[in-house]
């Protein structure tokens, strides 16, 4: 994959939004860090500037112009929100045809509704294969299960297994 010249992304909420601009336009940025229980220390990230777009809106209903992203990236969400279903089909009419979609799930569901059943990531992979529900079928270029490790405080960490999956869309 090539870096892309321009980023847009997408935040909920107006704190992180803001903070992420920060941090794209090349600015430091304290933030509090939890250390353990209800202690936290203050900390600094240095931002890195980028040519960035964040929007402050919902992934679920983006208001973003469809088909015309040449590659449209999903980590850890396609869990998070009440609808994987949508959220799918919004990456899906984001992307140009041709264009690639990357996602990165440990599909530890957030809402009742979900993803295949077993083994989501076999049938998320079919889904794409077959462009069931969506605008075009996809072509699989990468998968892979990856760790993925959060840091709750100082003193813990959550492991996951995510499934890592890059593919392009067809015509």
């Amino acid at each position: 994959m090539h870096p892309a010249e321009r980023l847009v992304g997408i935040e909920l909420g107006l704190g992180p939004a803001r903070r992420a601009r920060r941090l794209l336009a090349g600015e430091r940025v304290e933030y509090l860090r939890r250390i353990t229980g209800r202690h936290y220390e203050v900390v600094a990230a240095q931002g890195i500037a980028r040519p960035a777009t964040i929007v402050c809106g919902d992934a679920l209903d983006p208001p973003l112009v469809p088909g015309v992203f040449d590659r449209v990236v999903a980590l850890n969400v396609l869990d998070s929100v009440a609808s994987p279903h949508q959220l799918l089909s919004v990456i899906d009419a984001l992307a140009r045809p041709g264009g690639e979609i990357v996602v990165a799930c440990p599909y530890q569901w957030a809402s009742e509704e979900r993803i295949g059943g077993a083994d989501p990531a076999a049938d998320l992979v079919a889904i794409l294969r077959d462009g069931a529900g969506l605008r075009a079928a996809y072509t699989v270029l990468d998968e892979a299960d990856l760790d993925w490790t959060l840091r709750r405080d100082s003193r813990s960490r959550v492991s996951y297994r995510v499934h890592y999956l890059r593919a392009r869309k067809g015509s």
